[in-house]
């Protein structure tokens, strides 16, 4: 009997062109120093890991960002909301280019705002056929409407489906970015009750830790096959708080009970083999917090795993004990 399962260990890594850019944005939330990610996934080795795995990159350096003691505040509801929508306009922009010349895109956050405007991008250049997979303990399903913090960084999901501030809503483009039946919530724990309301009422795919643990693994890759053969492109949210806190610790929410590494990497590996992901942002890491540089060296394992490749320490182990034989 053939084990079509082994098609997830077999080295095929392929030769595509990433395009990387930083968009060190850190005015969602009230906590600071994910602004400084984007530069630290750099040192960590980002750009070496996509050479090592055979890919072409280029690194389109970062997003200009103003500083939070350099901005007013605005509306409490909205914090921030017209340097966010602004940095999203530009992300949407870059986002919209590369995904429309056929490369894949890598934006590091920055907190989660910077999914207002890649989701918004990858949707226009898509002409709409885009499924969002969303990778996070957290919804963020609020709007200005029933946010509890004024945090904007629990709004871009929403967003994205057409909910919330006009301003948010109509960046790049007017209106909702992605059908709400092609919006794919997976590891969620962390919600506030409206969120749960809204869930219900709209019916939205939502996969919770309970649900992983009745259910099992099989019903989340269930749901990725069913999200792709509603479209042919797929963006990847992967909120570093959804995982763990002892396999992520650099994050302000994390959590524990959340995905943990054996979850989250085979759950990359799916997704990496199954769709055509066109792009991804990585958010909410603080490299202060980091832990031996824990948070670093996974975010780069699963990039790989989400874009059909392998770096992890097996794969590179063996990459240069090959290399020693040549020799």
């Amino acid at each position: 009997m053939t084990n079509d399962n082994l098609l997830f260990y077999e080295k095929m890594n392929p030769k595509i062109k990433v395009n990387v850019f930083g968009v060190p944005i850190d005015l969602g939330k009230d906590g600071s120093g994910s602004n400084a990610a984007p530069d630290y996934l750099r040192e960590q080795g980002l750009m070496q890991m996509f050479v090592d795995i055979g890919f072409l990159v280029e690194d389109m350096g970062n997003i200009s960002v103003g500083q939070r003691a350099e901005l007013e505040m605005g509306n409490p509801k909205t914090k921030f909301l017209k340097e966010i929508v602004r940095v999203a306009q530009e992300t949407a922009r870059v986002t919209f280019q590369e995904v429309s010349a056929q490369n894949k895109v890598v934006a590091i956050g920055g907190d989660q705002c910077v999914s207002f405007g890649t989701i918004a991008g990858a949707s226009a250049a898509c002409k709409g056929d885009l499924g969002v997979i969303w990778i996070d303990v957290h919804a963020d399903l609020m709007t200005h409407e029933n946010t509890l913090s004024g945090n904007v960084h629990g709004m871009p999901a929403s967003a994205a489906m057409g909910m919330g501030h006009p301003d948010l809503v109509n960046i790049f483009q007017p209106g909702a970015k992605v059908a709400k039946e092609n919006f794919l919530f997976i590891g969620l724990k962390d919600m506030d009750q409206d969120e749960i309301n809204l869930i219900r009422s709209e019916n939205l795919n939502a996969i919770t830790i309970m649900d992983l643990l009745q259910k099992g693994f099989g019903h989340i890759t269930k749901a990725v096959d069913e999200l792709n053969k509603r479209v042919k492109n797929v963006w990847i949210c992967l909120d570093l708080d959804g995982i763990e806190k002892n396999d992520a610790p650099a994050t302000l929410m994390g959590a524990n009970g959340s995905l943990n590494y054996r979850e989250v990497t085979n759950l990359a590996k799916y997704i990496g083999r199954k769709c055509n992901v066109v792009g991804m942002d990585v958010s909410e890491i603080v490299p202060e917090m980091d832990i031996d540089n824990k948070t670093a060296k996974l975010s780069l394992e699963l990039i790989s795993y989400f874009l059909g490749a392998d770096y992890s320490w097996y794969a590179r182990y063996m990459k240069k004990a090959a290399e020693k034989l040549k020799y």
